[in-house]
């Protein structure tokens, strides 16, 4: 039988390790140290082709200088103290938002005007109906 070189134990032939302290009882080869090599990647299977069309860029749609008439009309209406500029001027944002022309600014001061003007008119209306009741 063998004995353990590091605490002279007999040993059994079929054991691996020493059973008093452990120590291994064949001489062990160092583990082989794993070197970390980038990843390939694998050929393709199949020919690839390249294609030479590129995709087409859009460019920004130019800048428009066009202001929206039905917001002009609507400022004017506001001015006049009409409620029709309210309509108009909800008419003209929603132009606006669809074909980018400048406006917004007169359309929104067209509703404030036109509601202002709407309120007035029904302040009016109900100060005349209980004077005259």
């Amino acid at each position: 039988m063998a004995e353990c070189a590091t605490c002279s134990q007999q040993l059994r032939p079929e054991w691996n390790y020493c059973i008093r302290c452990g120590a291994p009882t064949h001489p062990v080869a160092p583990a082989p140290t794993l070197a970390v090599t980038p990843p390939v990647a694998p050929e393709p299977l199949l020919p690839t082709r390249s294609f030479s069309r590129t995709t087409p860029t859009l460019a920004p749609p130019p800048p428009v200088t066009r202001v929206n008439t039905l917001a002009i009309l609507a400022l004017i209406l506001g001015c006049l103290a009409s409620p029709l500029a309210a309509l108009f001027g909800h008419v003209a944002l929603a132009q606006i938002r669809g074909t980018h022309e400048r406006g917004r600014t007169m359309s929104i001061v067209a509703i404030v005007l036109g509601y202002l003007a709407l309120a007035l008119i029904v302040g009016l209306l109900i100060t005349y109906l209980i004077s005259h009741a």
